[in-house]
């Protein structure tokens, strides 16, 4: 048995640097994406809807859920399906969990509106890179110098990197080349050679690369899954998680608020878009009972608005267990309503939107969570402290015996003025 554990000993030193015992994941941070629903589908493969969050395994409301830290994530979908958008709010948390932030905008689209007043992003601190240098015009970026820069730019601190996106990189041989030049696959076969490199460097630091990529149709294929998004299959093997978004275009999709200067009184103010799960080593696949993969409403805003405050609150206090829920019955205190619309309605109604933002600020900073941006920069007033049964009873024989003591006070007042009328008479 000595012999067995000595063996065991050598092996372990030889192996020291490169090998431990254990293979717990290093790192349990996570950047939320502004969306519980989709954060919790991450982690747990099911969405929290009335599922009562003490009893779930592994939940713990004092940890911030979202995409992975130490990993590699995709975000691929059609034209206006809210990619950046989303790849906006995550930045915008990422850089109040006070975190170093890099956006590189192949595309030379990054919307100043959309980053900073929708979603959050201190765009004076964001670190931007358009693959020029506007001080050198003759100095362009390939792909392969991106890559590049992001394996740099996390071993210098960098905690959250955005390419935006995969389709818009030139590789080095495409920018040399004439236009008419044909070269096949370039791309996927760039990221092929160096992505895994990239990975690598990423997991070590801890850090997150968030991959902005397109749709294409796959050629030549007419049945099953006819999309593909660009980069190859080694970008797709390298992921952690990959989600699709695709981009809604019925009225009912619409986000709407009630305008008076509207021509219909209403105001458009976003479009839902839907969020898949294609690929997912953090949580268990997302499906329902038939095993097909369940779609995520996610609310995509064109302009600064944001659910209702009492809509707001309810989902982080959800989140937090503050508002629990059993068999449909949603209990906050000794309050208890059936059913989350009738609850956000009994909130709002009953003037009960202060007293909830107030727990729910109370309940952030003592358990130093963080709030949504929407939530953190509203002041709460705090609730008047209930009265004590014992204090309700004294000032209800209080006003009793005031009440009493005012009508004897009339009654001997009347007896005295018809006192007087009588001797008067007399």
């Amino acid at each position: 048995m000595a012999k067995k554990k000595d063996a065991e000993d050598h092996a372990l030193d030889n192996l020291f640097g490169f090998a431990k015992r254990g293979a717990r994941s290093a790192s349990t941070e996570n950047f939320p994406t502004g969306h519980f629903d989709l954060d919790f589908a991450i982690h747990f493969g099911m969405l929290p809807g009335g599922i009562d969050l003490s009893t779930l395994d592994g939940y713990d409301s004092k940890k911030t859920l979202g995409l992975p830290a130490g990993r590699c994530v995709e975000l691929f979908g059609g034209p206006g399906s809210g990619k950046s958008s989303l790849a906006y709010r995550v930045v915008g948390y990422a850089q109040k969990m006070g975190y170093e932030c890099l956006w590189i905008d192949t595309e030379h689209s990054f919307s100043d509106a959309l980053a900073e007043k929708i979603n959050g992003v201190d765009i004076d601190k964001l670190l931007y890179s358009e693959l020029f240098d506007r001080e050198n015009p003759e100095k362009n970026f390939n792909a392969e110098d991106v890559l590049d820069m992001i394996i740099q730019a996390v071993e210098n601190g960098v905690k959250v990197v955005v390419l935006d996106s995969v389709a818009n990189m030139i590789p080095k041989e495409r920018m040399e080349k004439e236009s008419e030049k044909i070269l096949v696959a370039r791309l996927a076969r760039c990221m092929s050679e160096n992505f895994p490199k990239v990975a690598h460097y990423v997991a070590k630091n801890n850090a997150i690369l968030i991959l902005v990529n397109h749709i294409r149709e796959k050629v030549g294929v007419r049945f099953g899954d006819t999309e593909d998004s660009p980069g190859g299959f080694a970008l797709k093997h390298g992921m952690s998680l990959r989600i699709k978004l695709t981009g809604r275009k019925s009225a009912e999709s619409l986000i709407l608020i009630d305008d008076e200067e509207s021509e219909n009184g209403k105001k458009v103010v976003g479009r839902y878009s839907g969020a898949t799960l294609k690929k997912n080593r953090m949580g268990k696949p997302l499906l329902d009972a038939n095993g097909k993969a369940i779609t995520i409403d996610l609310p995509i805003y064109y302009e600064p608005y944001f659910p209702t405050m009492s809509e707001m609150l309810f989902g982080f206090a959800r989140k937090e267990q503050l508002i629990t829920v059993r068999k449909g019955e949603f209990k906050w205190g000794d309050i208890r309503v059936d059913g989350r619309k009738n609850m956000i309605d009994y909130i709002e109604e009953n003037s009960l939107v202060d007293a909830l933002g107030y727990e729910v600020h109370q309940l952030a900073k003592t358990n130093k969570l963080l709030l949504p941006p929407e939530i953190a920069s509203v002041t709460f007033k705090a609730p008047k402290k209930p009265k004590s049964a014992e204090a309700v009873e004294e000032e209800k024989n209080d006003k009793a015996a005031e009440k009493l003591g005012l009508n004897l006070k009339t009654k001997r007042k009347k007896n005295a003025e018809k006192s007087t009328d009588e001797e008067q008479a007399t």
